[in-house]
Order: structure tokens, then sequence, then C-alpha cells
């Protein structure tokens, strides 16, 4: 899903400015652009000999955000980089700074390359370009990004590069925003931070200061008031696996609008409301909708129209000038037949209230998580829609076509939104988290296994919530026989991985992934020969390679992180193991007098998820049965050993195959 409330913003910048009008404005006020300095950077050098396991140092990341009281804005960035590693020349010689070309100036203002000694080996650029950025077809993408590329010269091991260059935003999306981002983190030494805001003293900001060792400073002067914030040679951040994105170890600043959300959610009605009109043709196909689906009741009208609008309304988004913002009308996102997210939860919310359900939008980010005590738009890139239902509301993502009425994705839920209320007002919320068990699968195999080795028999396969999404993706094509083909080789190259030999796959039956009412779910037939081998006197049972449990991965877990050094950032258990449940049961009818030696049974349970697997024979009907259960949460770095314990008990049900032995 492709984000469509756009923060068009360019890759060089590393403050993020929002993009939106593009009409012709006063420049920002003059001021003094920055000049080559002078060679004053070079203390900063490190000896490379003494450097080792990094292939640069940052001398210099320093950044610095003007920002006007109607919300227009530059950044000017100086970034110093001394190459340390040879491996590091090309990447380093090569680069690329996005902005916006119908809305943002891009203002080179110099690249040098030179010596620790000073010596300047070049000071221009050896190839500058300006292009589109390529966008995807499948989801196009409608916007005015550019990225200058650039190719510098006398890059070599050991030189330091020297770039300055300012971003200008002549229009802000909504007058007096702001919303300006800076951290610091990263495996690479820095030797020196810089970050600045500057703006009119009689601006409200909300600065949110998180893990810094340093003070900010303070000056006012000639009606303007500049924060700054330096840091030197903070300690730098290696990456941890199951990291979470906060914790309190990464220094950030944030600077914002001051208040609350209301007057952001009262400029958003402004631009929406004239959009909400039907049209007599709009009405005549929405009635249309709901006579083919034959529905009785209000929500079979809502859910029949949540699938129009998701899925027969194909979705481009539309990001140029106003429409980075403003939904276009329903009528004519009817007459084009596509539409982006806000102009289909226009839609979607215009149906709704016409039929007397009072429905809202939701602005939401796809790319993070927003904070709730920063009222700016610019942190939000997507619209999805809220609908009354038995007292709260009922959030739905009408880009999300293969997502039923009723779910959501699972990266929206417990982040902060602003749903927009009918009367303009805000409601702050935070995303609902589905309960426990919404997300899942089942797989459920039955073979029975001759003493020649050959295997045959049935196998279903389940999913739900948002496990059912990639089934759903497969099945959404009508499969001719030539795809439906294609599928059953797949699935058999899956179950065979080179362990298994001649698996075959007949019989299958899908379902429409399109319905949203259809319950994802395959049935096949499968069989296969070599499921028992011998060694040396003894016969093995093969188990087949998707129903092994991730022993290997987590033992393989184990050993990195038994060699890394003391854990700093806290553990997200969702980066662990998905908040979702795995059932799989796998039942092989032995030939008559074969009995399994059964492997040991494994239970772990920790504070992110468990863990349970199990063998058992009955008569001639051998079974294993596991469940893998996730859960979400962060969680403080101390509690890194429990994590080890569980995954080695994990790792140690490695079983992939079964020995047997005869009852006589």
């Amino acid at each position: 899903m492709t984000r469509c409330l756009r923060l068009l913003v360019g890759r060089g910048a590393a403050v993020r400015l929002g993009l939106i009008l593009l009409l012709s404005v006063p420049a920002l006020p003059a001021q003094s652009r920055p000049s080559a300095p002078s060679d004053s950077i070079v203390r900063l050098a490190v000896d490379g000999s003494r450097v080792r396991g990094v292939p640069f140092v940052a001398l210099l990341d320093e950044r610095r955000y003007r920002v006007e009281a109607d919300g227009r804005s530059e950044t000017t960035l100086r970034q110093v980089v001394q190459v340390l590693d040879a491996n590091a020349v090309r990447g380093a010689a090569e680069r690329a700074i996005g902005y916006h070309g119908g809305m943002q100036q891009l203002t080179l203002h110099w690249v040098r390359v030179l010596r620790p000694n000073g010596e300047v080996l070049s000071d221009s650029v050896a190839q500058s370009q300006d292009a589109e950025v390529p966008v995807s077809m499948n989801a196009p993408i409608y916007t005015g990004q550019r990225v200058r590329r650039l190719s510098l010269a006398g890059v070599a091991a050991g030189v330091i590069i020297d770039m300055s260059y300012t971003v200008t935003q002549r229009t802000p999306p909504r007058p007096g925003d702001v919303f300006a981002r800076w951290t610091q983190s990263g495996p690479a030494p820095v030797r020196q931070s810089i970050f600045e805001v500057d703006a009119p003293s009689a601006m409200p900001l909300r600065v949110i200061e998180r893990n810094l060792t340093t003070r900010r400073t303070e000056r006012d002067s000639a009606g303007r008031r500049v924060l700054r914030w330096t840091l030197s040679d903070p300690p730098p951040l290696r990456a941890e696996p199951f990291a979470a994105d906060s914790n309190d170890v990464v220094p950030s600043v944030v600077v914002g609008p001051a208040g609350d959300w209301t007057p952001v959610s009262r400029w958003y009605d402004a631009l929406a409301r004239t959009r909400y009109t039907l049209t007599p043709a709009v009405l005549t196909r929405a009635d249309s909708v709901l006579r083919a689906a034959a529905v009785r009741t209000r929500q079979d009208s809502v859910r029949a129209w949540h699938r129009w609008v998701a899925q027969d309304v194909r979705y481009v988004s539309i990001s140029l000038g106003l429409g980075g913002y403003q939904p276009r009308t329903p009528d004519e996102v009817l007459q084009s037949g596509v539409g982006d997210c806000k102009d289909k939860t226009t839609l979607f919310v215009a149906l709704l209230r016409h039929a007397g359900i009072k429905a809202e939008p939701v602005l939401l980010s796809t790319a993070g998580r927003p904070l709730a005590d920063v009222p700016s738009v610019l942190q939000f890139n997507h619209a999805i829609a809220a609908v009354p239902q038995d007292g709260g509301w009922q959030l739905t993502d009408l880009t999300a076509e293969l997502v039923p009425y009723g779910e959501l994705p699972v990266s929206y839920q417990g982040a902060f939104a602003l749903q927009v209320a009918g009367d303009g007002s805000a409601r702050p919320i935070t995303i609902p988290v589905a309960p426990a068990g919404a997300h899942g699968t089942s797989t459920r195999m039955q073979v029975v296994v001759d003493s020649s080795g050959h295997a045959e028999g049935t196998s279903e396969e389940t999913a739900r919530g948002n496990m059912a999404l990639a089934m759903r993706a497969v099945m959404a094509a009508a499969p001719d026989s030539a795809r439906r083909d294609g599928l059953m080789r797949g699935m058999a190259q899956r179950i065979g991985s080179g362990v298994l030999d001649n698996v075959q796959i007949t019989a299958l039956e899908g379902f429409d992934g399109r319905d949203l009412s259809a319950t994802p779910r395959l049935r096949y037939r499968v069989q296969y020969d070599r499921a028992v081998r011998s060694v040396g006197s003894a016969r093995v049972l093969q188990v087949p390679p998707p129903l092994r449990g991730p022993a290997r991965q987590f033992a393989a877990a184990v050993r990195s992180l038994e060699s890394s050094p003391a854990r700093r950032l806290p553990i997200d258990a969702a980066r662990l193991l998905p908040p979702n449940e795995s059932l799989i049961e796998w039942q092989v009818t032995l030939p008559e007098g074969w009995v399994a030696e059964l492997p040991a049974p494994v239970r772990a349970v920790s504070f992110f998820g468990s863990y349970e697997s199990a063998w058992s024979q009955s008569g001639r009907i051998l079974t294993l049965r596991r469940r893998i259960v996730g859960t979400s949460g962060t969680f403080p770095p101390e509690r890194m050993p429990e994590v080890l314990v569980w995954l080695r008990a994990v790792g140690a049900d490695d079983v992939e195959f079964v020995t047997m032995r005869s009852a006589r």
C-alpha cells in the first residue's frame, strides 16, 4: 500500500517539510547565504589508522531550519565526512539530493574534497544532473519529486568531503505549521552534530527533547528566536536485533506548533467539506452497487459500498499542488475511475453520510508513529475512514482492497491518529490493536505412508486477519488452467524443498481472493516420494520442510546475540515473534507394525510469546502438533537473558526426521 497524503520531502533533507500549494508567493526574507568556509574543519579530522571497523567518520553534521510565521521554511545542511575505507569510496563519491521541483528550490552552496591537512583537491562536482524520481507502475504516484545527482572528483580513502546545500520550502500546506526533527544515532562516529531552529519570537513552538546529554542554547534578536543544540563526539549506536523504535537511548529533538489539534482538524475539514456532495450520477451508481449486493441491512450497505470503493476504484496517488491534501469530488472519482486515499475516503464518507451514517475521515501515518503532543499536519501521509458502530468507531482503509471491512493493517495499530469530526472539531485517537488471536495461520496435513516411502493424502491451509493478505493476493485473480498449474507447481516446490521427491499437488480447491466475506482456505491433495529412507539399518521418516519448526533460525539468533556487547536498546516483542498464532498439525498413518521414536516435546513461554511442539502416536497414526503465538509490546534491554533462554529452548526443536523401529 502506497502513501497518498504525501509529505514530499527531499531525500537529502534531514528535516521533514510538507509541500502542498503550488502558488506564486514572495521569497523568504533575505538572509546571508553560506559561503565556502576556511579549512578549519580539518581540526576535526581523525587518524584513520586508529579508527577500525567503520568506513567513514562524520566530522560535522549541521542542520539549520528557518521558519516564518506563515509556515514557509528553508533547511540548510552541511555534511562533512572523512572517508576511511577504500571500499567506501564509490558510495561516498556519488550523492543524491531529493527535492520537489515545483514547490521547492534546491541551492547547492559548495562541494569540496580536501586532504586532512586542508589542501583542496576539488571544489566543484565532476558531473551533475537533475532527474525525475522513478516510480512504481503498479501503484502510480504523481508527484513533482526530483533528485539532483552529483558525482564528486578526487574522492579516495583518507580524504574529507565537505558539502552544503539549502532546500527552500516556498509555500506551507497549513499557515503556521512547522515540524522539524533531529536525531543522532547510527553506527558511524560523529565528531560534532549541530541542530538549529530559527523562528519568529512571537511564533509559539513546542519543543520535545529526549535523551540529550547537553542543554540547548537560546537567543532572541531582531524579533527572532534561535534554538541551538550541539553534541560533540556522541557515542555511536550500533544496530541491535529486535530493537524498538521508541527508546531511552537515542538523542532526539522535535519542534512543532504549540496548542492542540483543533486548528489542524478545522483546516482539513475546510478543504474536504465541499467535496462531500453527491451528484445524481454518483447516487445512481451507488444504488446499483446495493442492488447487485442484494443488501438487507444498513451494515450490508456499508460493506457493499466499502467493497466498491476499495476494489472498483483503482488506486492512484495524486500529490500535485493542492491535491496533496485536498480530496477530489466523488463525481471526479466516479468519472475517472481512480482515486488516492483521501479521494476514496471522501467518497465513502459522503455515501455513508447520505445514508444517515455520520462517518468521518481519519488522518494517520504509514511511515512512522506520529507524536500526539505535536499538532502538525506534516506528521500525516494517509487517510482512512471511521464509521459509527456499537457506541464506538470502526476504522477502515479504503486503499487496502484485500482487507475486509472490520479489519485494519497491523502496521497502523496502536498509533496516534486524528479523526476529523463532522463539525470540523478534532478527535485525537489511538488506533485500536486487534485482540489476541485475530491474526494467524493453520496448516493440517494428513498423509498415508507405505513401506516404499511413498506418501499420499490431503492438506488444508487457512489464514485470518493480516496473515490472510498473502493468500488473498494469490487468489485475487481468477486462475485459468495455466495459472492454476503454476500455483500448484509452486506449492509442490515449497513442500519438497529439495528433500522430498516427485511432489505433486492435485485437486486444488481455492476461493475468490477478492470476496472479502470468503474464508481464506486452500484444500488440495498431496503426494510425494522418499517420505521414508534408510540410514544404515534404521528407517527414518522425513518431515516436510514447511512443517519443521524455526529451530535453525532461532539457533542462529542465539549465536549472534551471545557474541554481542551489552545491550542498550529496548526489545520490540513483535520483531522477535510477530503477534500472530501459527498452528501446524501433521498426521501420518504409518505401515502396520511401525513405531516412532518420539522426539522430545518442547514448551517455551516468555514475555513475548510461546512455543509448543509435541509428538504422539496412537496405533498407526503419528501426530505432530505445534503452536506458536507472538505478542506485542516494548520491554527493557535487561530482559534479553530471558530471550536467550527461550531461543535456546526452541532451537533444540530441530527435527528433520523421525526414526522408526518395528514393533515385532
